[in-house]
């Protein structure tokens, strides 16, 4: 009897241990496994909390909401509004995340500027991609985007091609970063290239990649949390931590301060909140889905619907008592 209970003990441990590493197995291999989430659908941005006076006092005296984004960003109450037209498979060489992911727009005017002159010094396309192998698969998309207006939208988007860009494996972020920082630290270093050029190009600490890239169309594929803990760990960022689908960066102005940005349920930013020192709000901007409207506006009906049909079974009942 006793010998029974030991058996039936070890066989139930053994059946536990296998479920347990197999959960452990999944759990591990969905953590690498990302799906888009991108659906054909309008965002409409609100500004709804701004302090100047605390913005200023904690960020930059001369500077607003307008450095991060377009329009009337500084204005509460200003909307903008962005409409997903669709998406493709993109393959991104070293070159090509140069141009688009590393660069500020600033520097890609400046390369552009100098372009004969790094031809030259063979700083092209052809030669980057011959010393620098890699190759990296996204998740290309285009949206309109009418940018924050207090007003009404104008029929026209302000831009009808601004781009999402969605890494297929948010670890190629690192191997990107040190081979665009390698070529930048070549060129700086070249007797060769213009010193007016080598003013305006710089490494980047992960830190700066991660916080450029916020502003340059990064979207973030299912599962949404691992996606972000992915893209932090794996470049190393000393000051932003991941909680839930929000990314939280610790950025330092006139004072300490912290940016937060939530990512919805298409992967695309849902809310931009900045935080004093004290954790007091000084701005937010906040979104609010089409698509999820039609729905709520839908089960808002249906729940009506049924309200009325089930006191109008009562009533009748009550009558025929």
């Amino acid at each position: 009897m006793i010998m029974r209970k030991m058996s039936l003990s070890l066989l139930s441990l053994s059946l536990l241990g296998i479920i347990f590493f197999g959960f452990l197995s999944t759990a591990v291999s969905a953590s690498t496994t990302y799906q888009i989430g991108l659906k054909k659908s309008t965002n409409e941005y609100t500004v709804i909390q701004y302090d100047d006076d605390e913005w200023k006092a904690t960020i930059n005296p001369a500077s607003n909401p307008k450095e991060y984004f377009e329009g009337d960003a500084n204005v509460t109450g200003a909307k903008s509004k962005q409409t997903i037209i669709g998406w493709v498979d993109q393959t991104y060489t070293t070159y090509g995340a140069l141009l688009s992911l590393y660069f500020t727009i600033f520097e890609f005017i400046a390369w552009n500027t100098f372009l004969g002159n790094l031809t030259a010094a063979g700083y092209n396309e052809t030669t980057i991609n011959a010393n620098y192998t890699n190759t990296y698969n996204a998740w290309y998309g285009v949206s309109a985007e009418w940018w924050f207006t207090d007003g009404e939208f104008e029929e026209k988007p302000d831009n009808n091609a601004s781009r999402i860009i969605i890494m297929k494996d948010p670890s190629n972020f690192k191997p990107i970063l040190d081979d665009c920082n390698s070529i930048i630290e070549d060129i700086l270093n070249d007797p060769i290239i213009d010193t007016n050029l080598k003013f305006l190009l710089s490494n980047k600490t992960a830190d700066e990649f991660l916080w450029q890239l916020a502003f340059k169309g990064l979207a973030i594929a299912e599962p949404y949390g691992n996606y972000l803990e992915s893209l932090v760990n794996e470049l190393g960022c000393e000051n932003a931590s991941v909680s839930g689908s929000t990314l939280i960066i610790e950025r330092y102005g006139v004072t300490n301060y912290t940016v937060e940005i939530s990512y919805g349920e298409k992967g695309m930013m849902s809310s931009f909140t900045v935080k004093d020192i004290s954790d007091t709000i000084i701005y937010q901007i906040t979104s609010s889905n089409s698509e999820w409207l039609f729905y709520l506006i839908l089960i808002i009906v249906a729940v009506s619907a049924v309200a009325i049909v089930t006191l109008l079974i009562i009533r009748k009942k009550k009558l025929h008592r």
